[in-house]
């Protein structure tokens, strides 16, 4: 091909679109190249943040808690900070882990504030996310709303009265609706489980349900038991793909005609929360932005203590790590009929195996142990 040459001291004339076109790229991939800056910031930033709270270790009263007691002095053995003896093996805290409460508020009117203590709603589902970078996975913890426990009571003024054992769904109720409902929350559900640290928190009401899920493009789920008494076409068994209201009618709705309600309502979530983290991965895959998105868009509904910079980095990094059914984790227990509502008792046993299964690693190389005198 002949090379096409231009008179010596003239100048290669450019049309005024070409030019305009020329200029518009420029522009566009400076905004590209802006917007990933920004991402890349959040996301250094927002992993600092969280590392400041990930790297406080296990509290004494977690370690005192679970570790065994010496049978002559009945005192907890002297170990390393973080550190439990289980069936004569050491036990570490990890301390990499990052643990988020997630609460599903039974109110369609936006998270409000409320003024009266004991009238801020319940929280009618609770999940623990676990997140575990050393093993790359997220475990999901869930937690009966009617799970019995010591709640903080206070009165309409807002003074503390008391400690008095109530179904753990009440706790949100003595808050204000918002961060105090919250807190209040976070710090019944630690105690729950012998003292973890918890390091932040997110709630919903149930009128965002419906947004969140169409904002993936629905869910598909295989209906786990008998709901045709709240829609006539889901008998067991059945496909369907949720759109819009009947996202909360299926994780939501139980027949609290027969007792132990709730698990099954329970079973139902973990299958939904599968279904649409699975969604959500891929509309991420497009659009690693599209939860702090999804979170503006939902901001009358929400109260989170995370930040935007949090958000983004937990965001991309989850994107990669593993999560299926297997990791929803639910705590053995009994249900029964209490004089007023249904009350479920957890297994001590089960709930104490789960804490330690999840929140610690086996110590391979066995070290000296003391014996406190």
């Amino acid at each position: 091909m002949t090379k096409k040459r231009y008179p010596q001291g003239k100048k290669v004339r450019i049309s005024g679109i070409t030019e305009k076109l020329i200029i518009a790229g420029l522009i566009l991939c400076c905004v590209v190249v802006l917007i990933f800056s920004i991402f890349a910031v959040l996301k250094s930033v927002g992993k600092n943040s969280l590392k400041q709270h990930a790297g406080a270790i296990a509290n004494q009263e977690l370690s005192t808690n679970l570790s065994e007691k010496n049978e002559i002095t009945d005192e907890p053995l002297e170990l390393e900070e973080g550190q439990i003896l289980v069936e004569g093996e050491i036990y570490e805290y990890n301390d990499d882990i990052m643990t988020f409460l997630c609460i599903g508020v039974d109110s369609r009117n936006g998270i409000e504030k409320e003024k009266t203590p004991g009238k801020a709603g319940q929280a009618d589902a609770l999940l623990l996310i676990v997140v575990n970078p050393r093993t790359e996975e997220i475990k999901v913890i869930a937690v009966n709303r009617d799970t019995m426990t010591d709640i903080e009571i206070y009165d309409t003024a807002g003074m503390y009265l008391n400690k008095e054992t109530a179904q753990i769904t009440l706790q949100y109720a003595y808050g204000d609706g918002r961060e105090k409902s919250c807190q209040l929350m976070e710090q019944t559900i630690s105690e729950l489980f012998y003292g973890i640290p918890i390091h932040g928190y997110g709630a919903l009401d149930m009128q965002s349900i419906a947004t969140i899920n169409d904002a993936v493009g629905g869910v598909e789920v295989t209906v786990l038991e008998d709901m045709t008494k709240f829609k006539k076409e889901w008998t067991q068994g059945t496909t369907v793909h949720l759109t819009g209201e009947e996202a909360l009618l299926y994780i939501a709705r139980r027949d609290t005609g027969y007792l132990g309600s709730n698990i099954g309502r329970v079973e139902r979530q973990k299958q939904y929360l599968t279904a649409y983290v699975s969604q959500l991965k891929n509309k991420m895959k497009q659009d690693v932005t599209f939860p702090v998105t999804l979170l503006g868009n939902i901001k009358k509904h929400m109260v989170t203590s995370l930040t935007v910079k949090e958000i983004t980095y937990l965001a991309d990094t989850l994107l990669g790590y593993e999560f299926n059914t297997d990791n929803i984790i639910s705590i053995p227990g009994e249900s029964k009929l209490g004089e007023k509502h249904e009350e479920f008792y957890a297994d001590d046993a089960a709930l104490k195996n789960i804490v330690i299964d999840v929140f610690y690693d086996k110590v391979e190389q066995r070290e000296e142990v003391t014996v406190s005198q």
